[in-house]
């Protein structure tokens, strides 16, 4: 397929994802918004104790809008959309034309990856413009952090999209996916505060270590081994779950 067609499906793509305004409302105006609630707290400009003397504008905001914003787009959105096509019968009907499904599939993620990557960069621009936020203090580890956890939540729902018989059941395991991985990852109570045990096993959870990593990149001490590693052994295994479960029709 050569590139202008598959510019022209991304288009095309982008107008029906933005004309059913819910959902990217979710991935990109939902973290805005804690970004915006959580960060006009003044307590989090001043060192915290249980942060290690660092900021809360400075870890755990950030990493915590970040982190909505990828499980949103990543266990909701993706699946919703591919599930629907399948239902409705596009991907099917796709089959009798030169633009094969999987051009429709490429398209998708890439209209997804860069709502991700816009999300990522409002939080970057509004919080250090209007919040005294500063800039990510391990940026390589940052990069690294965050393209490993797209990788790992997007490899989520695309397996979710794979089995799920249609999308109001891709619905319902997304939504339970964020609910469950956002207790653990430390979204409503954090990490800092959780018991031992229950913070111990977000270090094993794909959004967990996703925010941790981003976290501990945006204070200066870079990510952790174990987290880098929890995150590309998902993408490996849901990925490569999906590729051989997904199917078409």
């Amino acid at each position: 397929m050569s590139t202008a067609t598959l510019n022209k499906l991304v288009a095309i793509e982008t107008k029906l994802v933005f004309r059913d305004l819910l959902l990217p409302l979710l991935g990109i105006g939902l973290p805005l918004g804690l970004l915006l609630i959580f960060g006009s707290i003044p307590a989090v400009r001043h060192p915290d104790q249980d942060l290690g003397g660092l900021r809360g504008i400075d870890t755990v905001i950030p990493s915590l809008s970040i982190a909505v914003a990828l499980a949103m787009v990543g266990f909701v959105m993706l699946p919703a959309y591919l599930t629907t096509y399948r239902e409705r019968g596009v991907l099917r009907r796709l089959a009798t034309t030169p633009v094969r499904p999987a051009a429709l599939l490429g398209a998708q993620l890439l209209i997804h990856l860069a709502m991700t990557l816009g999300a990522v960069a409002l939080v970057l621009g509004i919080g250090t413009t209007t919040m005294d936020m500063t800039l990510p203090k391990h940026p390589l580890g940052f990069l690294l952090a965050l393209a490993l956890s797209i990788l790992a939540l997007f490899s989520i729902g695309l397996l979710v999209a794979a089995v799920a018989a249609g999308p109001k059941v891709a619905n319902g395991v997304g939504m339970g996916l964020w609910f469950v991985s956002a207790f653990f990852a430390g979204i409503y109570l954090p990490k800092e505060v959780m018991p031992h045990a229950l913070s111990r096993i977000g270090d094993f959870t794909p959004l967990g270590a996703a925010r941790q990593s981003i976290q501990d990149a945006w204070g200066g001490s870079g990510p952790q081994p174990l987290h880098l590693v929890v995150l590309a052994a998902v993408s490996l295994i849901a990925g490569t779950a999906a590729v051989r479960l997904f199917r078409w029709r």
